[in-house]
């Protein structure tokens, strides 16, 4: 019995692993000022997306969303929104909402309140980077945060964005 029970466990937490080519999910949760937020609309656009998952207590968070703020004014053809995967935490809003005006991040902030979202993208270190192209299909995924990586970054949303330019 223990091991069936291990092997569906498994086989579930591998399923839910999302991978670069997947279809990105879609999600429904409210944003820092309590709007509703599709992501299905979203992507209705038919523009890149990034996706960048944080927490508050992530000291690579901290440092790479003011770098994603400054890209989104160099890519203004290209979504992009901060996840604040509270979950489990449940990181409180307000603290949210200082954290970024203390950056000077002015990039839309959605809360993942129960932590499903983050569970859709495969979640398990932050900062996690999701790019999704033009067609809803996850192009690229980033975990971690170092100096530099917005440059990876740059090249990534270089390539989605020539064919539009």
């Amino acid at each position: 019995m223990y091991k069936i029970l291990t092997a569906i466990l498994l086989s579930s937490s591998l399923m839910s692993q999302i991978k670069v080519g997947d279809e990105a999910p879609t999600f429904f949760v409210r944003d820092l000022a309590e709007q509703n937020f599709f992501f299905s609309d979203t992507l209705k656009l038919g523009r890149p997306t990034v996706l960048s998952f944080f927490a508050t207590h992530c000291i690579p968070c901290r440092a790479e969303m003011p770098q994603l703020d400054t890209l989104s004014r160099e890519y203004t053809n290209v979504n992009f929104y901060l996840v604040d995967v509270s979950g489990k935490i449940k990181e409180d809003p307000v603290k949210v909402k200082e954290l970024v005006t203390k950056l000077g991040v002015n990039l839309q902030v959605l809360m993942d309140k129960y932590g499903k979202v983050a569970e859709k993208y495969g979640v398990k270190s932050l900062p996690r980077l999701v790019v999704i192209d033009d067609k809803s299909k996850v192009y690229d995924i980033h975990d971690g945060y170092t100096p530099g990586d917005e440059n990876k970054l740059k090249k990534v949303l270089d390539k989605l964005t020539v064919a539009k330019k």
